[in-house]
């Protein structure tokens, strides 16, 4: 996943800028993984259902990328993104619930932490490599070519054994709706990641505009930005796994969001490439914050049963707003209403309101151990990472 990854999220918007592709078309291509994430509410009813699917829906999501090899266009590199990100978000609420299967709760935030480096290394070589070698043979031929590594490399969810997480039960929409609104603490994690993420997804066509119109880089440059931004979140990743099981997720939460804010402000005033070297770590290290943070309270505030509902009701949500904050500030800027900087100062309003939520939101009793009290059962919560949108890379994870 890291390889593509970082090329889908590092590089495809600079290359289709550089392309010719308008900033509302930026929007439609920084919308891709919230309309994947949307439709991620029917995982439970086309999802995977096991770990020979999971493999073969990874596969076909970057095998998409290949298209870039023979069509480098602009339209096609949206419809490419679009598959690839509903790939991720059809498929990650049975990798929660698998990973639930197969790791004891003592161990979640180091467990989190050594998977989350091991994409993030991945992500940081793919970067630095990818950008480089695109100033000398194209950017799309290497998105493509980052696209057969992920295609090959998901074959290995085939030798993943939990017999606990094959064939889940089957959840509708409403079924993932319902499981977010029961559990209180998520419903206000949500509404939290609802601005602050907001804010993040609606600056993603704006960072394109920074590197290309504003400051002219080369993609071997952004390769740079897209590399430190790797390495901090791959150096993030165990810090914040020890932050959750010492004091708990909300703590990460609070303090990565705060950087995440950070990195938003550097991008609105950059007058130098370096500027945004400083703002790549700090967005690094909020996206590991969130991934490890949104894993453990989710795992706290659910059971293995109901985890993937509630997962792809969170997804949802989030992938709606991502939706409209993409194309909300892709319009204001293509109508004049605003400029990069005033756009880019916007965004940091709305995160700065998720900041706030986050400070506000407690954590109560987890309704996972609520729940198997109540059973009499001693199933194991699970850990994971959620959703995977970007933050600095995006997250979206980054979200």
């Amino acid at each position: 996943m890291g390889v593509s990854l970082a090329l889908v999220v590092s590089l495809l918007p600079t290359i289709a800028r550089r392309g010719g592709l308008e900033p509302i078309g930026l929007a439609a291509l920084a919308a891709a993984p919230f309309v994947a994430n949307l439709l991620g509410a029917f995982a439970g009813r086309f999802g995977p259902r096991s770990t020979r699917q999971l493999a073969l829906l990874r596969a076909i999501g970057a095998s998409s990328l290949l298209v870039l090899f023979v069509l480098p266009t602009p339209p096609i590199m949206i419809v490419a993104g679009l598959v690839f990100w509903i790939s991720l978000s059809m498929s990650s609420p049975f990798q929660l619930r698998l990973w639930g299967a197969m790791y004891p709760a003592r161990l979640r935030g180091r467990i989190v932490g050594s998977l989350g480096t091991g994409k993030a290394g991945a992500m940081a070589i793919a970067s630095l490599a990818g950008g480089l070698i695109a100033d000398q043979i194209g950017g799309p031929a290497v998105v493509a070519l980052g696209g057969l590594v992920g295609a090959v490399c998901a074959i290995a969810y085939v030798g993943l054994r939990a017999p606990a997480a094959e064939r889940p039960p089957r959840f509708s929409a409403r079924d993932s709706v319902r499981a977010l609104r029961d559990r209180p603490v998520l419903a206000r994690v949500t509404l939290a990641q609802g601005f602050y993420g907001g804010g993040l997804v609606a600056a993603i066509p704006l960072y394109a505009l920074v590197y290309v119109d504003r400051l002219d880089l080369s993609l071997g440059d952004v390769g740079v930005i897209g590399v430190l931004t790797a390495a901090a979140t791959t150096v993030s990743f165990m810090v914040w796994g020890s932050v959750v099981d010492r004091r708990g997720p909300m703590m990460a939460l609070r303090l990565g969001s705060v950087l995440g804010l950070a990195s938003l402000v550097a991008y609105a005033f950059a007058p130098t490439v370096a500027v945004l070297w400083i703002a790549a770590v700090a967005a690094g290290a909020a996206s590991a914050s969130i991934d490890v943070g949104w894993a453990a309270v989710i795992s706290e505030q659910t059971s293995l049963s109901s985890r993937a509902a509630a997962l792809a009701g969170m997804n949802a949500i989030t992938g709606a707003r991502g939706i409209a904050a993409a194309f909300l500030m892709s319009a204001l800027l293509q109508l004049g209403v605003v400029d990069v900087t005033s756009g880019l100062l916007l965004c940091s309003v709305s995160a700065a309101v998720g900041v706030v939520l986050y400070a506000r939101t407690e954590a109560t009793e987890p309704a996972a151990a609520t729940e198997r009290a109540t059973a009499g059962t001693t199933s194991v919560v699970p850990v994971g990472s959620v959703m995977v949108v970007p933050v600095g890379s995006r997250a979206v994870a980054s979200r």
